[in-house]
């Protein structure tokens, strides 16, 4: 049982509550708020000054629901509404505690009824017309206010005058939509639901459960949620690098509509008890505030494949969005899941999302843990496939190794289920960087965003692979729409910048770089392409001032690049560009791999002999940047040698 909904208006302070709508404002600013706090602060407002005892609100909020311990939940949700009000249990200025007895809301308070104009008959007929939403809206265009009269029957010559105008103002716009409605015109639609979105944000579920050791459940469902949706080719579904970062915020749903560029927001919160929990969401449309549509969500945990697709399909129908047959199967095609497994799973993609070495074998220990306690779990293969893809990508890890355990876990997950988006995308690296099969590796791409058309990461990896083809518009489209997802990320911003410096625009790459930076000023990467952007077009001092940056977080796996960095800028301080590219080569030299690099410094000395002998070696390792040989521009003078014209030759033409 909840508290029941009126239409009235309180007001208290800076704060503005709809009872009806359950909407929290302050200073006209939406306050996020759960369903169980702001039911709490009904119940309160409703009865200002007195004492609300704790089994009131057990009876009116949880009123035969054994699914939480109700003392947890009560002060979870307690919480929670203090944070909305700011307000100190210990120095309340609303909501005083009386303990273990119940609340009292302290603060004054005022009450206004939503006005309600008599519609009903012109409605039966087919009209649609609706009455303003209160009586603030009535009164903005009402008559100048007339002062108070003192008497009693002066202040009802008063409020008679109001109503009366109120009252003339109604039949005006109700004789106004009556015309509309015989001419043919088309009066507005009560329905909430705007005609088209074009984008949706899931903003991170509250987590209510009473502990912050929850928080994976909470991010993993958040992120869950997102993949689900994204899966169903409607309006693009904003990533969760972006989302996450509005965990916690205050920021009104407008405000974070604006940011994204979306037009509709899902919030929500979760709790879980034992092997059961319950998801309460709702979609909000961004222009207007308002809701469109709520559910709560009452799931076993092994059911939770289950309650990923109703509520996929459930988003979909609010949005009107159509789904095809296969959509439609791939709902209804589910299978148990165990919970133990399933709570390993989400806490691994949470160090996964991390990207740092120690998170990233953590990550593996939990995916490899889920698989023994549920062998036919194919997204956690996938996960394992992604940690061994990128690990010796961004650290120093044994590449072939890595991959093999990646192409196992890939081939596996796709096996289990064929539609897993994100086990395609695994293979399509593997193609690409392990196996250097362009061709195959361009079908999984395809297959990936056909899977998931709002997959960002899929269109980031596929951008990358089509610049190191040399289709640079196309790899530049990819990188925008990865963005436009996943506006946030670093990581995307820093491809961003890649794709720009493979087609040799450099200044734009500068700025990709410079974002990424702005959104993860640890992430070294940057610093080190963006020496590379500079230093091809001639500026020296600015790529060592841009490796200075990057240096300190290397130093503690490379011992001694620092000493070797300020050698280089020595050497170029005294014989300028030569004395620069001389040096570089002691430089590279610290590098976990090399030999591309190398290459790279012997091929813009001129010497062609000792480039092509690095990037033998390149070949011979198997380093996955061998690739980059079909792009760099250090190499634009070898391009017509036979040697060189071999070592591209054995890269699989498309």
């Amino acid at each position: 049982m909840t508290a029941g909904r009126t239409g009235r208006i309180a007001r208290f302070g800076v704060y503005e509550a709809d009872l009806g709508e359950r909407r929290l404002r302050k200073n006209g600013h939406r306050i996020p708020l759960q369903d169980q706090p702001f039911q709490i602060l009904a119940c309160l407002l409703e009865r200002p000054g007195e004492l609300v005892s704790r089994d009131e609100l057990k009876q009116k909020l949880w009123a035969g629901d054994t699914f939480v311990a109700f003392d947890d939940g009560l002060n979870t949700a307690i919480k929670k509404l203090r944070g909305a009000l700011d307000d100190s249990p210990g120095n309340p200025r609303f909501i005083e505690t009386v303990p273990r007895i119940g609340y009292r809301f302290i603060a004054p308070v005022s009450m206004e009824e939503r006005a309600s104009l008599p519609i009903g008959k012109l409605a039966a007929a087919g009209s649609g017309a609706t009455a303003p939403a209160s009586a603030r809206e009535l009164e903005i265009n009402s008559p100048p206010a007339i002062p108070s009269p003192a008497s009693d029957t002066g202040r009802d010559l008063f409020f008679s005058s109001r109503r009366l105008w109120q009252w003339m103002l109604a039949g005006l716009i109700l004789l106004a939509a009556g015309i509309a409605y015989l001419a043919g015109g088309h009066p507005p639609s009560s329905d909430p639901r705007p005609a088209s979105i074009q984008a949706i944000a899931v903003l991170p579920l509250q987590n209510i459960s009473g502990g912050a050791a929850q928080d994976y459940l909470a991010d993993g469902m958040t992120d869950e949620i997102i993949t689900d949706l994204a899966k169903l080719a409607g309006p693009k579904i904003i990533s969760r690098t972006s989302a996450m970062q509005y965990k916690g915020t205050h920021k009104s749903i407008p405000e974070i509509a604006r940011e994204l560029h979306v037009g509709a927001v899902v919030e929500g919160s979760i709790e879980q008890s034992a092997d059961r929990m319950r998801v309460r969401v709702q979609l909000i449309d961004a222009a207007t505030d308002q809701h469109i549509w709520a559910e709560a969500y009452d799931r076993q945990l092994r059911d939770v494949l289950q309650f990923e697709a109703d509520l996929a399909r459930d988003i979909a129908q609010q949005i009107q969005l159509h789904l095809t047959p296969q959509q439609q199967q791939d709902l209804t095609r589910i299978r148990p899941t165990n919970p133990q497994a399933f709570e390993d799973y989400l806490q691994g993609r949470q160090y996964w999302a991390m990207r740092t070495e120690e998170s990233l074998h953590q990550a593996v220990e939990l995916f490899n843990r889920a698989l023994e306690e549920d062998p036919g779990d194919a997204r956690s293969y996938a996960g394992l496939a992604d940690c061994y893809i990128v690990l010796p990508l961004l650290y120093n890890v044994n590449a072939e190794d890595a991959y093999a355990k990646a192409r196992i876990a890939a081939a596996r997950a796709i096996e289990l289920d064929p539609s897993l988006a994100q086990a395609h995308l695994a293979n399509a690296e593997i193609l690409l960087n392990q196996d250097w099969n362009l061709a195959g590796a361009e079908q999984e791409f395809h297959r990936t965003l056909e899977l998931n058309p709002s997959y960002a990461t899929g269109h980031q990896w596929y951008g990358e692979y089509l610049s190191l083809r040399g289709r640079h518009e196309e790899g530049i489209r990819e990188l925008q729409t990865a963005l436009a997802l996943d506006p946030l990320s670093a990581i995307v911003h820093h491809q961003a910048g890649q794709s720009f410096q493979q087609a040799r625009q450099y200044d734009p790459a500068i700025v990709e770089y410079r974002r990424a930076l702005a959104l993860n000023a640890q992430f070294s990467y940057s610093y080190e392409a963006m020496s590379w952007a500079y230093r091809r077009q001639g500026k020296y001092a600015e790529s060592i001032e841009s490796l200075r940056h990057a240096a300190p977080t290397w130093e503690p796996a490379f011992p001694g690049i620092s000493a070797s960095l300020q050698t280089l800028a020595r050497a170029y301080a005294s014989e300028g560009k030569p004395g620069f590219l001389r040096a570089a080569l002691d430089f590279h030299r610290h590098y976990p791999r090399p030999d591309l690099y190398l290459a790279r410094d012997w091929a813009e000395l001129g010497d062609r002999t000792k480039a092509l002998d690095r990037l033998e070696v390149c070949f011979q390792r198997h380093d996955p940047e061998f690739l980059y040989i079909l792009i760099d521009p250090e190499f634009d003078f070898l391009r017509a040698d036979a040697r060189f014209q071999r070592l591209v030759s054995r890269l699989e033409k498309p």
